[in-house]
C-alpha cells in the first residue's frame, strides 16, 4: 500500500544528520482483528482531574518481538534477555533471487548477504512478493522461511530476524516449527509484522526494538526504529 504524504512524514524523520525510519505497524483498536481495547476513565486525586486508559491487548499485536517462552517449554520471557538483545546493527537482506512461493535456501540468503552479516546482527528480510501476513490468501506468493534458513541464521549467530509482508513463516507448519525450535531455542528472536521496509534508503543501520518491561510476556508489541547514517552502523563500517 502506498503511503500518502502525511503518513510518509510520520514514518520518516531526522535527528541531526541521521535519518530515522519507523518500521512499526500502527495499532488501531477500531480496525485491529486481534484483542485490542482501550477504556478511558477520569480519576480525581487530591482535586486533580486526569484521564487514565486501561489497555487490554494480547502480546502478539502489531509489530511484535517474540521471546523464547513463546514456543514449547523454552523459559526466557522478554525480560529474560539483556537490553542489548533488543538493539544492534541491522542488515536488510533483499531476497531477490527467490521465486514466488519458494522455500528460502542457504543460497538465497548467501546471495542477499554478500558477506555483510556479522555475529550479533539483526536481520530484516524482504522479497519481491508481498501479501498480508496470516490472511490465508490463496494468491499469497511470499517465499517461506525454512529449517535451512533457520540453520543459516544460527550459524551466522544473529540475535533477531524481522520481516513484514514480504516473507511467510506461517504457510508450512513443519518449517514454521523448525524455525521456532532452532531460532527461539538459541535466543534468536522474531520481529514480526514490520512495516515501511521499503522506506529504508540504507541496507545497514542501527535498529532498536525494545519490548514493554513486563515480566512474563512471551511476546511484546514494539516500536521498531531504524537510524541510518550513524558511524559504525553503515555499509562503510
Amino acid at each position: 500500500m502506498e503511503l500518502n504524504a502525511t503518513q510518509f512524514q510520520h514514518c520518516v524523520g531526522h535527528v541531526g544528520p541521521y535519518r530515522i525510519v519507523n518500521l512499526s505497524k500502527v495499532i488501531d483498536p477500531h480496525t485491529e482483528s486481534r484483542r485490542c481495547e482501550l477504556r478511558r476513565h477520569m480519576t480525581v486525586v487530591q482535586g486533580v482531574n486526569d484521564w487514565h486508559t486501561d489497555v487490554d491487548i494480547m502480546s502478539h499485536l502489531g509489530t511484535h518481538v517474540e521471546a523464547p517462552s513463546h514456543h514449547r517449554d523454552f523459559t526466557k520471557d522478554v525480560m529474560g534477555l539483556a537490553p542489548d538483545h533488543y538493539m544492534g546493527r541491522g542488515v536488510l537482506l533483499r531476497l531477490e533471487s527467490c521465486e514466488p512461493r519458494a522455500m528460502i535456501t542457504r543460497a538465497d540468503l548467501d546471495a542477499a548477504d554478500r558477506g555483510r552479516v556479522r555475529a550479533g546482527d539483526v536481520l530484516i528480510l524482504d522479497s519481491r512478493c508481498h501479501a498480508e501476513p496470516f490472511a490465508q490468501d490463496p494468491n499469497d506468493q511470499r517465499p517461506q522461511l525454512t529449517r535451512e534458513s533457520a540453520q543459516w541464521f544460527l550459524e551466522k549467530r544473529v540475535k533477531a530476524v524481522g520481516f513484514g509482508n514480504g516473507i511467510a513463516i506461517e504457510n508450512n507448519a513443519e518449517h514454521c516449527n523448525a524455525c521456532h525450535d532452532i531460532m527461539l531455542g538459541n535466543d534468536i528472536l522474531f520481529i514480526e509484522v514490520m512495516k515501511n521496509i521499503d522506506k529504508l534508503e540504507q541496507e545497514i543501520f542501527l535498529i532498536i526494538y525494545m519490548p514493554l518491561p513486563i515480566r512474563g510476556l512471551d511476546s511484546s508489541p514494539v516500536n521498531v526504529i531504524a537510524i541510518e547514517g550513524i558511524p559504525g552502523f553503515t555499509g562503510e563500517s
